[in-house]
């Protein structure tokens, strides 16, 4: 009786445990390397290009909803956690923002299965994107292309600089992303190496969670760095103990290349341990910027632009 007790433990652990480790909780990086990036190279290019520095930073959360732990950090646990949309923008005094993401349309939203949109935050970030002089995105979802494409005329074809997989020619740019009719848009952020695309801005193509991934590295006046990681790391978690998304989500709902992610989060891992002070910003991690009362110089949501106070 209990050899047969074990046997279906044991059947029980193999049908149920193998399954639910694999889906959820398996973690292993693998020996990829590290990208050859260096925070020196980052730095110069950042100073590349002359004029005004950005000055300031500041974030809207326009959705969000919390789903458990593991399927954004595998292995982190069933805590939930969080998952927001945000946009970014960097003020420059003496001249137009910069805007980095663009939110989130109410279609996507239920598509996507947030919880909560809200309208008057993304209402100011379209205003911001009306008046920006340059927009990127980190790369081609619906939950931080989807406003751009949606608000159009100007923002999108002329402050927009999008790589070739970030175009309506891209497969998975028009994934639950609807375009203008006829819309035609060319190639402004080319593939390859780390590119400076402003004073103080630059961007470093990093294909790995969609084809058109980039990551945004920023130096602001004050000296103050950020790297926007998009969701190649989708949590701080992410990057700080090398956790990539779980297989359920990275193999079958929203399938990436999780060898060039890992690659990408020990990149991100190498830069933080040779600027220790530099900000990493998560795809989706609000609460994290918060956590303490420094804020990461970071203002939650858009005020009135310099000239409009």
């Amino acid at each position: 009786m209990i050899k047969r007790l074990n046997w279906i433990l044991l059947s029980m652990i193999l049908v149920i445990g193998l399954p639910y480790y694999w889906l959820l909780l398996d973690n292993r990086p693998g020996d990829i390397p590290a990208k050859p990036i260096q925070i020196a190279q980052l730095r110069q290019l950042a100073a590349s290009i002359p004029g005004q520095l950005p000055a300031s930073l500041e974030v809207e959360i326009v959705a969000s909803r919390r789903l458990p732990g593991n399927l954004f950090v595998a292995g982190a646990g069933m805590k939930s956690k969080l998952v927001a949309v945000m946009a970014w923008r960097l003020l420059v005094p003496g001249g137009k923002s910069i805007v980095i993401d663009s939110g989130i349309t109410p279609s996507a939203v239920q598509k996507i299965g947030m919880t909560a949109f809200f309208t008057d935050a993304q209402a100011r970030v379209d205003a911001a994107m009306r008046e920006a002089g340059l927009i990127l995105i980190t790369h081609e979802h619906a939950d931080h292309l989807g406003a751009l494409v949606a608000l159009g005329g100007s923002p999108l074809t002329s402050a927009a600089r999008l790589n070739s997989q970030q175009l309506p020619s891209a497969p998975l740019a028009t994934q639950m992303i609807d375009w203008p009719k006829g819309i035609t848009l060319q190639t402004r952020i080319a593939a390859g190496g780390p590119q400076a695309v402003a004073p103080g801005i630059v961007v470093i193509p990093a294909p790995s969670h969609t084809p058109g991934s980039q990551m945004i590295y920023a130096r602001l006046a004050d000296g103050r760095e950020y790297l926007f990681a998009g969701d190649i790391a989708t949590f701080a978690q992410s990057w700080q103990q090398l956790r990539a998304r779980s297989h359920l989500l990275s193999d079958y709902f929203a399938p990436e290349n999780r060898a060039e992610v890992f690659a990408w989060l020990k990149t991100i891992q190498s830069l933080h341990t040779s600027a220790p002070a530099i900000t990493i910003l998560a795809g989706h991690d609000y609460e994290w910027l918060f956590i303490d009362k420094k804020l990461h110089g970071i203002q939650k949501r858009f005020g009135p632009e310099p000239d409009e106070k």
